[in-house]
């Protein structure tokens, strides 16, 4: 049974004519009526009343047949359409993972960004460390993946999307703020307000404290970088986290950003997915991110800003007042 057998039947019933339903279906009247013949021989009845002098009408038999077919008929024509939508980038469901500083301060952008440009796209949204971020992706629960850290895995491929500094946060009355740049000797003496152990921002911190032999006083730990800041800004500590996370902060005076020389590494960034062939809404998606994530990060389309070295750090290595 083929679904052009059946759009015949209904043709045939439709029309009561041969003759017209050929033409309807835009078939020869003989191709109809072989197509008619091999389904009553597959269902082993008569389908159709073919009595000389009326209308072809179906017979008990085929009023259920072609009943069923309309049902068919009407699937494949959604399928058709959904596919359609689909290719088209008018509907379906895109997946998108990120970690939590990607998460809370740029995604909102971009997936608004997105919305404008296709808006029966329907996003689901979540939220959480790289790892298991990336995990996900791999056992395809995610379509996409935005993470600080290139993807080691094989099945994966990574885009740079923008580069990020770890920072130290404070308020405007606190002893540092008028300094140009806090020594990682300095925040020794903390108490600093940093996320939690299983973050790769807490690990990196750690690293780096363990690489220039000095002790990491953490005073509070939490799992959001938005209760970093809120508790910086009651003079509860000082706080370590990216700079595109404080950039409003920063702009309206609420908060002091001081770079670390001991964190000058930049931190990579990453939207990644798999190594396998990407979904019309996918592709869109990551054209959305190449052509934002400069202007996300300044407010304009300029590449991101770097802070200065130290004054110190300058004179060893006879560089200018700035880089980047």
């Amino acid at each position: 049974m083929e679904l052009m057998q059946l759009q015949m039947l209904i043709a045939v019933t439709d029309e009561g004519s041969i003759q017209k339903a050929a033409a309807r279906v835009y078939r020869t009247a003989p191709a109809v009526s072989i197509a008619i013949n091999k389904l009553e021989d597959e269902f082993g009845t008569q389908l159709l009343d073919r009595t000389r002098g009326h209308a072809i009408r179906p017979t008990a038999a085929g009023e259920v047949l072609v009943d069923y077919a309309r049902r068919l008929i009407s699937i494949r024509d959604e399928a058709i359409a959904a596919v359609e939508g689909i290719r088209n980038i008018k509907s379906g469901q895109l997946r998108i993972g990120a970690n939590q500083s990607i998460g809370e301060y740029l995604l909102p952008q971009l997936t608004r960004s997105f919305q404008k440009l296709y808006p029966g796209v329907k996003l689901k949204l979540a939220i959480g460390y790289s790892d298991a971020i990336l995990s996900s992706l791999k056992h395809w629960e995610l379509d996409i993946a935005l993470v600080a850290g290139q993807p080691q895995d094989k099945d994966l491929r990574g885009h740079l999307l923008m580069r990020d500094r770890l920072v130290a946060v404070m308020t405007s009355t606190h002893p540092w703020a008028m300094r140009d740049f806090i020594p990682l000797r300095q925040l020794a003496e903390g108490p600093l307000i940093v996320l939690t152990a299983k973050s790769e921002l807490r690990e990196r911190i750690a690293v780096t404290f363990q690489r220039f032999d000095t002790p990491l006083n953490v005073q509070i730990e939490t799992g959001t970088l938005e209760s970093i800041k809120k508790m910086v800004a009651r003079d509860m500590g000082v706080g370590l986290v990216p700079r595109m996370c404080v950039l409003e902060e920063e702009a309206r005076g609420d908060l002091v950003v001081k770079p670390v020389e001991e964190f000058r590494e930049e931190r990579m960034l990453w939207m990644v997915c798999r190594r396998t062939t990407l979904s019309p809404a996918c592709r869109a998606f990551m054209k959305v991110i190449k052509s934002e994530s400069k202007a996300l990060y300044t407010g304009d389309a300029k590449p991101a800003p770097s802070f200065p070295i130290s004054p110190q750090r300058r004179r060893r290595r006879g560089r200018p007042a700035s880089r980047g």
